[in-house]
């Protein structure tokens, strides 16, 4: 199935996983911890940097997210016993099932989230949160973030953030459309793109490491993702004319500072474009609409690799998961 269909079931996979993960909350009992790891690689890594802030919000003590082989070499100076939150949406990546696995093996309370529970990480001896986002076997993953955002959100407000109407599928579904038209009023004037640079804040942050790791499997562009603080400092005079910068902006201060480097760069030749709800024509309700920022980067991902006459499912240079040896199974 092309990707286009798996960005369109998004909505049908948030409802799902808001029901299993309030059902699963409701139960789960941990045992007494004090901090957070977050663990994971990939689109995993992302969506536990977008989410970071509600794990925070919970008070349960200091929130690092870790990369796999990070967590693992540091397991035996931590002077903490936190809570292990695992997160591998195809529950085979290698590392991530090593690190749940010396986790369990530390006597550390370890969750494990994955859409696919009967793939390695379901048997690393950790608890089970299935992400049940259904079907997704590409490498680049659209659905499986999403779910994740959803899903991690629902467990820290289990832990102790304050609650959020999170959106549902009724919430996301006006969104998909109005996004793919923002990235298809996008493509023709980035033919000539050199490289993309997405920047944004806390939970922005993340959004924008997944859509640089987006562009960069599907349409092959050089792309690279900063903190906004990280961008302005210095990372702008990398920037050529054929560059394009996008900045996510999920607040009014963060939208006026977005247009104050639009003005700036723009006297230079710089494209620097603003992501925010109004990009979109729609809002999630609730005030959180961070899931809904990651949609038109799916999309233009997605239209730049067909521009360039590339399949976004089998990715510029396909099979690199086996050759690199990232993965415990044949999954892309």
């Amino acid at each position: 199935m092309p990707i286009p269909a798996f960005i369109r079931e998004q909505p049908e996979a948030l409802d799902r996983c808001l029901a299993a993960t309030r059902g699963f909350a409701a139960s789960w009992t941990p045992d007494a911890f004090h901090g957070i790891a977050l663990v994971g690689s990939g689109s995993s890594f992302n969506a536990l940097i977008a989410c970071r802030p509600r794990f925070v919000a919970a008070r349960r003590g200091p929130v690092l997210v870790h990369d796999p082989e990070d967590f693992i070499a540091e397991l035996a100076d931590l002077r903490d016993r936190p809570l292990v939150i695992v997160l591998s949406q195809s529950g085979a990546s290698a590392t991530s099932v090593a690190a749940a696995q010396a986790a369990v093996q530390a006597g550390l309370t370890t969750l494990a989230i994955t859409a696919s529970p009967e793939a390695p990480l379901g048997r690393s001896g950790a608890a089970i949160m299935p992400l049940p986002v259904g079907a997704e076997p590409v490498g680049p993953k659209t659905k499986g973030f999403t779910g994740s955002l959803v899903v991690l959100s629902v467990m820290a407000e289990a832990l102790g953030a304050p609650a959020l109407r999170l959106p549902s599928g009724a919430d996301f579904a006006p969104l998909v459309e109005p996004a793919l038209q923002w990235a298809d009023d996008l493509v023709p004037g980035l033919a000539d793109v050199d490289q993309i640079v997405i920047a944004g804040r806390r939970a922005g942050y993340g959004i924008a490491l997944e859509a640089s790791l987006k562009i960069a499997e599907m349409a092959g562009i050089p792309s690279a993702a900063y903190p906004t603080e990280e961008l302005l400092h210095g990372r702008l005079h990398g920037l050529t004319g054929r560059s394009a910068t996008f900045i996510i902006a999920g607040t009014d201060t963060e939208a006026e500072e977005a247009r104050r480097v639009e003005t700036v760069m723009a006297r230079r030749g710089c494209r620097v474009i603003a992501v925010g709800p109004a990009s979109m024509r729609g809002n999630v309700s609730g005030g959180w609409p961070v899931p809904g920022l990651v949609l038109p980067f799916q999309w233009l991902a997605v239209r730049l690799a067909e521009a360039r006459g590339l399949q976004p499912e089998t990715m510029r240079h396909g099979g690199l998961s086996a050759e690199l040896a990232i993965k415990m199974d044949a999954r892309p």
